[in-house]
């Protein structure tokens, strides 16, 4: 019988290797809650553009939020949104209290297979802002609806006010 050269080495305790990969888990994942593509609350047309109608003199009502490039933005995009890029949702400098004091936000990009759209609203979900939905439709959706459309550049976030209770963690 032949005996191998190598020598055995003890594996860990599989307890051990399990808190391992919970801990390199939460490194590598930060401080966001786990999000999927199930706690998504969509939007249909009708609706946003029903929100959009009734948000005119509430500049604190509605929030669309167009994470699209800017020259994509600029081009044309839903009227009131604003160009919010996937980049200034970070789980670490946490909630921004300009996004947090509207009732509604509304986060839409070119169609349903628009992966940025989806991804800023599942940041949001993550990062614990309340009522926000996806318009999957998107820019399509509204321009074949025949709904109006504006173009140039976004417009600031409005400043924050003092104390806001809104957007609080559930």
């Amino acid at each position: 019988m032949l005996r191998s050269s190598r020598r055995r080495v003890p594996l860990a305790p599989l307890p051990t290797l399990l808190a391992g990969a919970v801990a390199a888990t939460s490194l590598l994942s930060g401080c966001e809650k786990d999000t999927r593509d199930t706690d998504i609350v969509q939007v249909k047309v009708a609706e946003v553009s029903e929100l959009v109608q009734n948000a005119e003199g509430s500049p604190l009502a509605l929030l669309l939020i167009d994470p699209r490039p800017q020259p994509e933005y600029e081009e044309g995009h839903i009227p009131g949104a604003r160009n919010l890029l996937l980049t200034r949702f970070d789980g670490e400098k946490g909630r921004d209290p300009r996004i947090v004091q509207f009732d509604e936000v509304i986060v839409y990009g070119d169609d349903p297979s628009s992966p940025v759209a989806r991804a800023v609203n599942k940041r949001m979900l993550a990062m614990d802002y309340r009522n926000v939905r996806f318009f999957a439709g998107g820019l399509d959706e509204w321009k074949a609806a025949n709904l109006p459309i504006e173009t140039g550049p976004s417009k600031p976030l409005p400043a924050a006010k003092a104390a806001t209770n809104r957007g609080r963690a559930r």
